[in-house]
């Protein structure tokens, strides 16, 4: 896909030797790499009605992407630890 391309190597990080996403993937611990990913894909979910429409589906797309390459290649499925602490318990609503 030619979006996907886009979204991987965009133009304001090509003059770089090392793309931003391939330097936190080597520099980050595997658990911060796929939090970090998380994040994305939930932030381009949640915003995509309100801001950008099918740009940010196209990202969250990208992301969720490289966080299954991640998870599959860490060999982590599922929640391992049977730690619930960080379960969703409910949105706070301003």
């Amino acid at each position: 896909m030619e979006y996907k391309t886009d979204v991987e190597h965009q133009e304001h990080y090509t003059s770089q030797s090392v793309q931003p996403i391939e330097y936190m993937k080597v520099t980050m611990t595997a658990e911060l790499f796929e939090g970090y990913l998380l994040g994305n894909v939930i932030k381009y979910i949640s915003r995509y009605r309100h801001k950008n429409a099918l740009d940010d589906l196209r990202k969250a797309k990208v992301y969720m992407g490289w966080l299954v390459e991640h998870v599959a290649d860490t060999g982590k499925a599922g929640n391992d630890s049977g730690n619930n602490s960080n379960e969703w318990k409910g949105a706070h609503h301003r």
